[in-house]
């Protein structure tokens, strides 16, 4: 089962801007060592897990014809490496930093993190999260100038890509595969990057072993976050770019903060528009992601012109959730700019039980949502809330003072992958979230 996935972009358009840094002086007091803030307990909302490049307008010109999808996968040839180093993996003994942590059970999953905040290494658990080993695949680049996305299906088996902390081509863009918890790697063919200037990886997934998608980030301009949509039918060995910013215009507005499929035909596409647009971004495909339908959002019963063009308000889809084809959860994040004031914010969770087609609204008490079940759920921010009736109504279980990635696999067992102003740690909780013991991570063969 896929887990959420935190994503924090850059936007150069002002009203998004000014939401983010609202909501950055929320985030309370970060001054003080994670170590020191154990006892006490705080929580976030959940950090990037990469560091964003410096990106410029786009698209160029392009120099090419227009680039079609197709359906057919090409004839797969494994691609041969460049010339020069390749990731080295640390040696056993190394002291980590995880920043992001995905966990199947109790003792079995995976992390991904190094050294010096830079997110360019793999590691896998089976101990719950002690000691790691480093799985890096072998992808040509240098120590400290890449950045890694991942998805992962199970304890054994997930698909990596990497993507380059500047603002150019990846050198060697491939989508790397493994069944045997990193043991061995199989590279993808070469992705197709012709008419691109730059891309960077935002969004990588699997509905099973067989069908999955890549989303890039190629630029932003003019209140539009430029993306390029991949697909694979074969694992992973083939991918077929389905929609860039040359042949698609449905998708290339504001900024992307959610893809998720249901199934190899049915996703969902989540985005912030910053208040540059009314409403909510929220997108459907029945196609496999090739076309995408619009989908209008009804205003919480609370607030009826909340989505109105007149109405000074900046609102977000984040954190869409899913646990079967009928049932789903959507977090939608609101700054409201008075006439007179300073901006206030609010939270609400949009429920269907319908595939999407009709959508009820409740107030939440904001951050990053994670949803073990329909039932049992976390809004997570500097305040940590739980909810065992899907919402209806929240428990706050602790406060604390530092960002981090979540990630649950039982109401009561959970890990954080905690940043406090630039210090790193790995935290475990076994009572649901009110109380955390740090782990300290490091290298075994």
């Amino acid at each position: 089962m896929q887990k959420p996935v935190i994503k924090i972009f850059l936007f150069l358009f002002t009203a998004l801007m000014a939401a983010a840094c609202v909501e950055s002086d929320r985030s309370g007091d970060l001054a003080t060592p994670i170590s020191s803030l154990l006892p006490s307990n705080t929580a976030p909302k959940a950090p990037t897990s990469t560091i964003r490049p410096t990106i410029t307008p786009f698209p160029p010109t392009p120099t090419s014809t227009t680039l079609p999808p197709t359906l057919t996968p090409t004839t797969f040839s494994p691609p041969v490496p460049p010339a020069g180093p390749t990731l080295e993996r640390f040696a056993t003994g190394q002291e980590i930093d995880i920043l992001q942590i995905e966990m199947f059970d109790s003792l079995a999953g995976w992390g991904f993190g190094g050294l010096d905040e830079i997110s360019d290494h793999l590691f896998s658990t089976i101990d719950g999260g002690t000691h790691w080993s480093d799985v890096t695949p072998t992808q040509p680049g240098s120590p400290g100038t890449l950045t890694l996305k991942a998805f992962f299906l199970n304890a054994s088996t997930a698909w990596v890509t990497f993507s380059n902390l500047d603002t150019i081509l990846p050198s060697w863009p491939v989508v790397w595969h493994t069944a045997d918890r990193g043991l061995t790697w199989q590279s993808s063919q070469l992705l197709d990057m012709a008419g691109l200037e730059q891309s960077y990886a935002t969004e990588l997934l699997f509905v099973d072993a067989q069908h999955g998608w890549l989303l890039t980030h190629n630029g932003v301009g003019m209140s539009h976050e430029y993306v390029t949509l991949f697909r694979t039918l074969d694992g992973g060995l083939t991918w077929l770019r389905l929609l860039d910013p040359y042949t698609d215009g449905q998708i290339q507005i504001c900024q992307k903060t959610d893809l998720l499929f249901l199934d190899s035909q049915t996703g969902w596409l989540t985005g912030d528009c910053g208040g540059v647009m009314a409403g909510v971004f929220l997108n459907q495909t029945t196609d496999g992601g090739i076309t995408w339908t619009y989908i209008e959002l009804p205003p919480p019963a609370d607030n009826l012109l909340l989505f109105d063009v007149n109405t000074s308000a900046a609102c977000g889809g984040h954190d869409l959730h899913f646990f079967d084809a009928r049932m789903g959860l959507l977090g939608v994040r609101c700054t409201l700019y008075p006439t007179l004031g300073e901006p206030t914010f609010a939270g609400y969770l949009f429920s269907t039980t319908d595939g999407g087609e009709t959508w009820n609204a409740t107030s939440y008490p904001g951050g990053t949502l994670f949803f073990l079940d329909r039932q049992t759920g976390w809004a997570l921010s500097p305040d940590i809330y739980q909810t065992t009736d899907g919402g209806l109504t929240w428990v706050q279980l602790t406060t604390v003072n530092w960002d981090a990635q979540f990630d649950f696999i039982s109401p009561e067992i959970g890990w954080a992958a905690a940043n406090n102003d630039g210090q790193h740690a790995l935290v475990q909780t076994t009572n649901h979230g009110i109380n955390w013991a740090m782990l300290t991570p490091v290298v075994v063969p």
